[in-house]
């Protein structure tokens, strides 16, 4: 079929297209932008491996860091504290003492009185004649409380932040008689949230169960208050290896009749849970 021939195609074979020229300067420059599509991964042309181009390093907090000191870059060294190890050391200590008390107390009952923790046999046995009901047969007994004794002398000078965590834990724990006691000698006791001189310094305890702080200074009271008490010795002694070498001491630990455990550090005391009866 023959072409058929226009007059205005005249014209346009006429014009020729114009020659492609590439830049050398880049499209920014030019003022043309680059479309980015920011869902695609970019890939490398030469192994399809993942863009590696260094990105900045995220800030990474620590432990041991104090306020103030915050400094920026891939490289800097961040110490700010994300919580404090002294709260929580005694938070772990006043937690250990509970659980040691509530273990060491929880045979050691007093008067009856109201309450619902056992049964009452008494009136179990009178409940067939006046046919009371079962919630009116049941009592609580006054709980005795636990004498802890503190050894604040110089020679515990190393179990000072210790026993002040045990101090403040024996306060909170309540059922408690907290004694401050130099070389075991009375000096003060805590009462009413303060502390109130104690004439006497020899324990004058009978058939209480008491728990002692301290070292073998005094050790002679320590073992005469056992013969007639309840004694956990909580011994933080690191001079001497036997009582007998301690020139204030004139008994040895078989006239001890009580339970003894070397308790030195606090990491000493929270081990010591296990064995405590």
């Amino acid at each position: 079929m023959p072409r058929l021939e226009r007059s205005w195609r005249r014209h346009l074979d006429r014009i020729e297209p114009p020659e492609l020229v590439y830049s050398e300067q880049p499209l920014e420059a030019a003022g043309i932008k680059k479309k980015r599509r920011p869902d695609i991964k970019r890939l490398s042309r030469s192994n399809n491996c993942p863009d590696m181009t260094p990105r900045p390093a995220a800030r990474v907090i620590t432990v041991l860091e104090e306020p103030g000191e915050e400094r920026s870059g891939a490289t800097a060294i961040n110490h700010n504290k994300a919580f404090y190890l002294e709260q929580l050391r005694r938070k772990r200590i006043t937690a250990t003492f509970a659980r040691m008390i509530s273990k060491i107390a929880e045979d050691l009952s007093g008067w009856p009185i109201a309450g619902d923790d056992q049964w009452s046999m008494p009136d179990l046995m009178a409940r067939h004649l006046d046919r009371r009901p079962l919630s009116q047969c049941r009592l609580s007994r006054e709980k005795e409380a636990v004498v802890v004794i503190l050894d604040t002398s110089g020679s515990c000078l190393e179990q000072a932040r210790f026993y002040s965590c045990i101090a403040t834990a024996a306060v909170t724990a309540g059922d408690v008689q907290l004694y401050d006691a130099p070389n075991a000698g009375l000096r003060a006791v805590r009462i009413r949230q303060q502390w109130e001189p104690v004439e006497h310094r020899q324990w004058p305890f009978s058939h209480r169960t008491i728990v002692f702080f301290g070292d073998f200074d005094g050790g002679d009271v320590v073992i005469n208050a056992s013969r007639r008490n309840k004694v956990y010795w909580l011994s933080s002694e690191t001079r001497y290896p036997d009582i007998r070498l301690h020139p204030w001491c004139s008994y040895t630990m078989k006239y001890f009749k009580g339970h003894y455990y070397p308790c030195v550090t606090d990491e000493d005391f929270i081990r010591l849970l296990r064995k405590v009866r």
